[in-house]
């Protein structure tokens, strides 16, 4: 690679070129036979529903109005709640079975969301067919065709084919198939045609006598069920009312139980869950006791399946309900009882569906309305929200609570400040629980886990061995202490402490379950460690142990982490095909990893599905806001856009956190706005202190304002806050330091350049035994945070022997190279002309990348369809760019294709910067056409197309996943946002807030508008551009051109002929160059030329005036 031969360029080199793609072939429409049994409708229906006939007569108008929503359908993301998120739908190969099974009917289910109970066509009838296998419970049942067979023998026979009891079991059998389910959008036609068919059932049946019998009371409960399923609501609920009056057995309710719930599943179907609501409060002296949380109700088991089903189909319907504390404030309820009974039902229904965000809501409401709510269930949320993280919340419900010495009150205090890692307040509950003799095996897990969150590693073995003695144990340590052990030293990274706990534990007769697998993937996630992860996953599977939504979240973290959306969609991929219905958080997190990657369009699309998605579990919470906010952060957003979007979020319901004023605080950081940055501090300080009394001054938001102090060069503000911090108690970070250390490096004097590697090694070797300001686990990582910043100011001073130093020195201290670090080696040793060591740190370099950007094993059993098609797209750019000015520069021009072409092999995408470079290492070569075609056909049309604001955007987009869409394409432009740089973060906010102007004004309710303008005109303000270098280059060229010259490689001597002769060849060689050079690429030239009209014009406004006027 190091040779100077100068080899031609091949001719297709600077060119793209898409890979092939196999798309999924056009699914064949279904074909669609109509049924010509019971077609055409009676106007005079008669059922059955007591001891005598009632006509119930359908008028023709009532027909037509029940028809509507056939005609004019309802949009399906209204009315579909209760199905599982689209983005399962997408294919029909990542189809999945019912995210909710009812317990009552446990027939097969069709994958999709509507059911048309096609009749089967071409089914071959015969009169051979044994009817009575319609009523066997183990034989499969299709209601179509058992319908098909039913009819055929009804016809062909004179004689019944049931007894009055076989027929209701057969009426059940086709009432289980063909009532909807939850979540699907059953056709009225459907309903209408099932009707009738089991309406001319329950026809044929005996009428009883005047008492009404158990088999009559079970018709009438079915007569309610087939007017429901006809649309007759009213004539429905005032049967079921009837059959209240004769039921005497708990068989009875059972039927009566059915019945309600069909009424429900229809009353839903049609109007929606507000009206279930409604239903429900109207009816609950019946439904009242069976939907709500009855402690005292006792029912025998034949009631039992019948109840958690009601139950379950219940909760799930009212979770649908928007905003329920909106409901309740808008006094819709004007009796009392009606309101606590619709507060209670919202607030379980929200609860048991985990939408604990609204449960909160709905007890705000409850507590202002002085509504009353069980101890029970305000301490089950408090659980509930801590072990959702969610601690701000849990610790403004518990302080709701008045304090007791009640054991379930000390027990849930002593798990959320557990779960915080509060140590001080976990022990003040656990003693509490001691004193009064109430401790349990779970609460002492939780003592042990409070200090395992805290990094306590040693105190959590402590009390393990305290609680539980090697010899005369009163009681046994079960999976949740050793998995509590496991958990702290995982938390330390301590992978051999781990290892000993684990074989401990197995030894001890406990098998690591799917929680225990949790623990131990994050912890190699932390790590950066693929190989690990992958082991991990496949260790789960080989002990039948599949891996669910919550460790596929944690590998989406994980590659979030690494800036790879490509590979976070595939592992999202190939949960849906492995089942795995995804949750809010793990959606969120794959859009995290659009954010962290700069895959701004991706964010986009993840936030709209979301936002449309219809289901209860997939609402727009902190969470989702937030990181869409960091989003705008991290794209360099104007802070008025991004204070405007904040105080929306209160608006709209939504609470912001810490972490939202942590982002609003950075970007006006990155504004420069340092005073409106310390006015929200203590707006933080004192919202966060109402909501979580015993949290700490955060130490991050504290580093954001003193980074934003240095960056402006204000020494003595950040100086203070520095020291605020220490007084408080407030342990800084790595990235604290490294801002201090880059703001004192950035001096670039010998006096700060000294005082800035005092400062370093005090931090390394001050504190070298407990390290208190590294992150646990994160060793390497912080080590490079330390020393990166000192090493970056050292190599600008070309001083490749103070980065040696300092390389050798982070390495002594027990870091590992890195990415960041050999660039920074790579870099020194290009400015020093050290073309060896150039060489050899690159083949470091490319070797860590390969190792690094790699997720094979992720997807080694994947099919092609799942797997992604490139690396970690940007991971290379830098290096890249550093390398082949390298090579150039020092006349290395055949390598430069080389290691261009072997990065795109490898699957590495290039940014704007690598083209720009490329450009230049081409006129070094002396291939102008190349250099000048790199611009023209690559520079320059990316730049146009940022700069058309795409008109279509998708406001509804069926699935989450961008690259479905867009196939991942190693020669499209890698992500280029300006990310974690404050530096360059700071310009693009300036650069925006100068040129957006009204542009990023839009539609108040949509809340990502602003970043799908900004992601689409920001590149062309600010990167994909043709940079001053290149341009200035090739304005040389053409002046060298224009004098009769021709442009010879960088560092090839010739001795050039003087004759003449050879004077002229050279001058119509340069002329020939020229005029091709103006034909073939004119859109460059222009560029040229603009750039230096505009270089003229500064340089006139500039001058000195020399006296002249």
């Amino acid at each position: 690679m190091g040779k100077s031969v100068y080899k031609p360029f091949p001719r297709d080199f600077f060119t793209p070129h898409p890979c092939q793609w196999k798309g999924k072939q056009k699914a064949q429409e279904p074909v669609i036979f109509d049924c010509t049994e019971c077609s055409d409708s009676p106007t005079v229906i008669v059922i059955f529903c007591l001891p005598f006939v009632v006509s119930l007569t359908i008028l023709e108008e009532r027909n037509r109005l029940f028809m509507t929503s056939e005609v004019i359908p309802r949009r399906l993301r209204a009315t579909r709640p209760g199905g599982p998120p689209r983005s399962l739908r997408r294919h029909s190969s990542s189809s999945v079975a019912r995210p909710y099974p009812l317990p009552v009917h446990d027939h097969g289910t069709t994958p999709t969301l509507f059911r048309t109970y096609q009749d089967t066509p071409g089914t071959h009838l015969h009169s051979q067919v044994d009817i009575r296998y319609l009523l066997d419970p183990s034989a499969p049942f299709d209601p179509n065709t058992a319908w098909a067979h039913y009819s055929e023998f009804v016809t062909s026979n004179s004689r019944v084919p049931f007894t009055p009891g076989e027929h209701l079991l057969f009426m059940e059998r086709l009432m289980a198939a063909v009532e909807p389910r939850l979540g699907e959008r059953t056709g009225t036609a459907v309903l209408h045609k099932w009707g009738h068919r089991l309406h001319s059932v329950l026809q044929k049946l005996e009428v009883g006598s005047s008492e009404l019998a158990p088999e009559d009371f079970r018709k009438l409960c079915f007569s309610a069920r087939i007017s429901a399923m006809m649309g007759d609501i009213l004539h429905a609920v005032h049967l079921v009312k009837e059959a209240q009056r004769h039921q005497s057995m708990e068989a009875g309710r059972a039927y009566l139980i059915d019945g309600y719930r069909s009424i429900i599943l229809l009353v839903h179907l049609r109007e929606g869950c507000t009206a279930v609501l409604d239903f429900i409060i109207r009816e609950w002296n019946f439904l009242g006791p069976y939907v709500s949380s009855h402690r005292d109700l006792v029912v025998g088991p034949l009631l039992q399946g019948q109840l958690e089903s009601l139950r379950a189909t219940v909760h799930k319907i009212i979770a649908e309900v928007p905003n329920g504390a909106a409901l309740l404030s808008s006094g819709r309820n004007r009796n009392e009882e009606d309101l606590m009974h619709t507060a209670g039902l919202l607030f379980q229904s929200y609860l048991t569906e985990g939408l604990l965000e609204g449960a909160h809501a709905v007890m705000l409401q409850m507590c202002t309305r002085g509504l009353p709510l069980p101890l029970r269930h305000q301490l089950a949320l408090v659980r509930a929200l801590a072990k959702a993280n969610l601690f701000s919340l849990a610790n403004e419900v518990f302080s709701f609570i008045p304090p007791s010495n009640y054991k379930p009150y000390l027990s849930a205090g002593l798990y959320l400040h557990a779960r915080q890692g509060n140590i001080t307040r976990a022990e003040v509950f656990f003693g509490d629980l001691r004193s009064w003799n109430c401790l349990t095996s779970i609460d002492k897990a939780m003592l042990m886990h409070a200090y395992a969150v805290s990094g306590h590693v040693e105190t959590v073995v402590e009390l393990f061995r305290d609680f539980f003695p090697g010899e005369n144990r009163e009681e046994e340590p079960t999976i949740v202490h050793y998995t509590t052990v496991v958990f702290a030293y995982a938390q330390r990274r301590d992978f051999d402490g781990l290892n000993h706990w684990l074989k401990t534990m197995m030894e001890d007769g406990h098998t690591p379950d799917a929680h225990v697998y949790s623990i131990i993937l994050e912890s190699f996630a932390s790590q950066g460690e693929v190989d690990m992860v992958a082991t991990v996953l496949d260790q789960m599977r080989a002990a039948n142990l599949q891996p669910s939504h919550i460790h596929y979240t944690t590998v989406i973290k994980f590659l979030a982490e690494r800036r790879d959306p490509a590979s976070a969609e595939a592992i999202y991929k190939r949960a849906l095909h492995e089942g795995i219905t995804p949750d809010r958080i793990m959606i969120t997190a794959l859009m995290n990893a659009h954010v962290e990657a700069g895959s701004w369009a991706g964010v986009i699309r993840v936030f709209d599905y979301l936002k449309t998605s219809g289901h209860h579990s997939l609402r727009l919470t902190i969470e989702v806001y937030n990181t869409l906010l960091k989003a705008y952060v991290l794209i360099g957003t104007p802070f008025h856009t991004v204070s405007t979007l904040f105080r929306k979020l209160q608006k709209i319901g939504v609470r912001p956190d810490a972490y939202s004023y942590a982002l609003i605080i950075q970007s006006a950081c990155d504004a420069g706005l340092m005073n409106i940055a310390s006015d929200l501090f203590v707006e933080m300080k004192d919202r966060i202190k109402r909501w979580e009394p015993h949290r700490g001054i955060d130490v991050y938001v504290l580093t954001i304002i003193l980074a934003g102090h240095l960056r402006l060069g204000q020494k003595l503000q950040a100086k203070t806050i520095y020291e605020d911090m220490i007084a408080c108690g407030v342990q800084p970070t790595p990235i604290t330091f490294s801002q201090i250390l880059q703001a004192y490096g950035n001096q670039g004097t010998e006096e700060s350049l000294r005082i800035a590697e005092t400062f370093l090694q005090g931090i390394v070797q001050g504190d070298s035994q407990r390290r208190s300001w590294t992150i646990p686990g994160s060793l390497q990582a912080a080590l490079e945070k330390l020393h990166s910043p000192l090493m970056s100011v050292y190599s600008k001073q070309r001083n490749p022997e103070a980065v040696e130093r300092l390389f050798q020195a982070m390495l002594d201290a027990g870091g590992k190279p890195s990415l960041v670090s050999l660039t920074i080696l790579l870099d020194v040793y290009r400015r020093t002309d050290n073309i060896k060591a150039v060489n050899e740190v690159w083949e470091q370099i490319w070797k860590l990348a390969l190792h690094i950007s790699s997720v094979d094993k992720l997807f080694k059993e994947d099919s092609a369809s799942t797997s992604p098609s490139s690396r970690q797209s940007n991971m290379l750019c830098l290096p890249l760019s550093i390398y082949i000015d390298a090579l150039s520069a020092t006349g290395h021009h055949s390598a430069v294709p080389e290691v261009w072409l072997k990065a795109r092999s490898h699957g590495f995408s290039f940014d704007s910067h690598n083209w720009n470079h490329l450009a230049v290492a081409l006129v070094r070569a002396a291939e102008l056409d190349r250099a000048f075609a790199v611009v023209e056909r690559v520079i320059l049309p990316y730049q146009r197309q940022s700069q058309v604001i795409a008109c279509v955007r998708d406001p509804s987009p069926d699935s989450p996943l961008t690259f479905d869409m867009t196939l991942p394409n190693v020669d499209n432009p890698a992500s280029e946002s300006r990310l974690h740089s404050p530096k360059r973060r700071a310009d693009a906010v300036k650069l925006a807030t100068k040129k957006s102007k009204h542009n990023l004004d839009g539609d108040s309710d949509d809340f990502a508008h602003p970043l799908h303008v900004l992601h689409q005109v920001l590149p062309s303000w600010n990167m994909w551009r043709p940079h001053h270098v290149i341009l200035e280059v090739l304005a040389s060229v053409l002046r060298h051109l224009q004098g009769g010259r021709v442009v010879q490689p960088v560092g090839v001597t010739l001795q050039l002929p003087s004759d003449p002769e050879h004077i002229a060849s050279r001058s119509r060689t340069a002329s020939d160059t020229l005029r091709r050079i103006y034909n073939d690429y004119p859109s460059t030239v222009r560029a040229v030329l603009l750039h230096e009209r505009a270089i003229s014009r500064q340089n006139a406004i500039s001058k000195v005036d020399d006296g002249w006027r």
